[in-house]
């Protein structure tokens, strides 16, 4: 056993010593104790995993907690469907794949290929509390009544469409272009103060285009640049405005058949505040917007 295949089985070990009699984790261990760097790791290791367990015993859970699985897996929910649908929708969206998963699954398949031996326990231990959550999520999505889609949720479950051709929830496309634009390496496709410039790029790339429909505070303020955005395979468009020194708008604008929600028109849009973002919402021209910036609603509603 060499020292990365070592550290492979290391990760998976149990804290309790259960595993300490499998003659694989004491290969592992025994190589731990021999070689000095890969002790000193093991010891990161199950110092970092000390510190998780502890974070996760002083979190809180809410009172209800328990009672809203049960009633989104039992199909019959008494509270707002779009509530515990964004907490798990946001919670998903922040899950990041550790570097190296992909070579460590690699590594496990040729091992098994070469022993000709199945071993199912070491990943029955990943993979039980992923298939758990992932099959709550999707009990609680698949269960929630959908104000939006009314009575053509019966004839979508009997006669699913393509995913090509089913439109993407607000809620997602929402909580999708925050997460773009919160991320470390959001970048613009294209930077030019010229709407038209910008525009003519956005149509170019087939994504969907506001041009024609901004609101009248954005007219005649330079843009910044924009870029592409892609969800459920719907493309989009995010355009970034600078009405002041310290103070940037991004507009988000998708094909009004792409996006399954009930918005007001332009001048009188859905205001909202999600989390450090206030945000805009509204339709026109065959298009749904979003405008989103790092202010007060109310200052948002300036542009309108």
């Amino acid at each position: 056993m060499d020292r990365e295949k070592a550290r492979f089985v290391l990760r998976s070990f149990r804290p309790d010593g259960a595993d300490a009699a499998d003659a694989e984790f004491a290969e592992a261990l025994a190589l731990a104790a021999a070689d000095r760097e890969l002790g000193e790791w093991l010891a990161r290791e199950r110092a970092a995993d000390a510190e998780f367990s502890a974070a996760l015993n002083r979190l809180a859970l809410p009172e209800d907690l328990r009672s809203e699985i049960l009633a989104g897996l039992a199909g019959d929910r008494e509270v707002e469907p779009c509530d515990m649908d964004e907490v798990w929708s946001r919670a998903l969206m922040e899950i990041r794949p550790p570097d190296g998963l992909r070579e460590e699954i690699l590594m496990a398949m040729q091992s098994s290929v070469a022993t000709g031996i199945s071993r199912p326990r070491m990943w029955r231990r990943f993979a039980v509390p992923l298939a758990a959550a992932a099959g709550i999520a999707l009990a609680l999505i698949l269960t929630r009544p959908d104000p939006d889609q009314g009575k053509d949720q019966a004839a979508l479950t009997q006669n699913p469409a393509p995913e090509a051709v089913v439109p993407v929830t607000i809620t997602r496309l929402e909580q999708q272009a925050i997460a773009e634009l919160e991320s470390p390496g959001f970048t613009l496709d294209l930077k030019n103060p010229d709407h038209e410039v910008l525009f003519r790029h956005i149509r170019e790339h087939g994504a969907a285009c506001p041009q024609g429909c901004l609101p009248p505070g954005l007219k005649d303020i330079p843009g910044i640049g924009c870029r592409t955005i892609d969800v459920g395979g719907k493309r989009g468009a995010i355009v970034c405005f600078r009405r002041a020194e310290n103070d940037i708008v991004h507009m988000v604008v998708f094909r009004q058949r792409d996006v399954r929600c009930k918005l007001p028109a332009c001048g009188s849009p859905k205001l909202e505040k999600r989390g450090d973002w206030a945000v805009a919402k509204w339709q026109e021209g065959g298009r749904v917007f979003l405008l989103l910036g790092h202010s007060s609603p109310e200052h948002l509603d300036e542009v309108f």
